[in-house]
């Protein structure tokens, strides 16, 4: 019996669904729904990106021609996202913002993806394969994700001069810094979307903590009097708690002179910074 009629049967919880056709009815038609647009591929050449309606296999001049063509249309959600985990497989260089100690984060989360141009989607991800599960859409954008979220998350940390004991209070911030890199990306290349990126946590070694809270305890004893009313700061701050003028600068730890930030020698004492 000859197939008349090409539709999506699925329950719209998957990215898409590829539905093969064989001995086609020359009135065959491919009916797409709301929820989906459809890639229809003929004889093994994408034909045509079609939106959701009734749509005629055969034009008239090939349909005594019907049975020896292979027809398979690809059904590609509007709606359906896909739920993806994501984590660095190696832990990436970052110095901390506070104390400029060098040390190396990993960190991870999820989000989720949807199908925004089916035609990008079916040439650079979908081609040939039956299915797409999480896993295939981790492997093929991992290498990729990881060289826009290593970095962003670093730049995000440090701008915002955020360091690690105050990652889990400005996870939402950081994870906003990223979120337009990869949606570029993701758009651009893949033909998809990305929703709801998060982050769960960033990790550091016990070692890079301790280095960090070693140099904090140096600066603290480093610390010294304001340039301008003689009143103590502690390391780090910009501005007199008392008087509000700026103390920033390189302390002399020999003499305890204040020079400028950028001196490369104490203007008091001559000791090399």
């Amino acid at each position: 019996m000859q197939q008349n009629v090409i539709k999506y049967t699925g329950d719209n919880t998957e990215l898409f669904r590829r539905v093969p056709a064989e001995n086609l009815d020359p009135d065959a038609r491919i009916i797409v729904p709301e929820t989906h647009n459809a890639i229809f591929i003929k004889d093994g050449i994408l034909m045509d990106t079609l939106n959701s309606g009734s749509y005629e296999v055969f034009e008239d001049k090939s349909r005594r021609k019907c049975k020896n063509s292979a027809v398979e249309v690809i059904y590609l959600s509007k709606t359906a996202r896909l739920k993806v985990m994501w984590g660095t497989k190696t832990r990436f260089d970052f110095r901390d913002p506070e104390t400029d100690v060098p040390v190396k984060l990993g960190a991870h989360g999820e989000f989720e993806v949807q199908i925004s141009n089916p035609r990008k989607a079916y040439m650079v991800l979908i081609g040939a394969e039956d299915q797409f599960t999480v896993q295939d859409l981790k492997e093929r954008l991992s290498t990729r994700m990881m060289s826009k979220v290593e970095p962003a998350i670093a730049r995000a940390m440090r701008e915002g001069g955020i360091s690690f004991d105050r990652v889990s209070e400005h996870k939402d911030e950081i994870a906003r810094a990223v979120l337009p890199e990869l949606s570029k990306m993701f758009e651009e290349d893949y033909g998809l979307k990305i929703f709801s990126f998060t982050i769960a946590s960033v990790v550091i070694s016990d070692e890079d903590i301790a280095a960090i809270r070693a140099a904090r305890a140096e600066g603290r004893a480093n610390a010294g009097l304001c340039p301008h009313c003689g009143a103590p700061y502690s390391a780090g701050d910009k501005f007199c708690a008392a008087c509000g003028r700026p103390v920033g600068g390189k302390l002399c730890k020999k003499c305890g002179k204040l020079n400028d930030i950028g001196a490369k020698f104490c203007s008091d004492c001559g000791t090399k910074f």
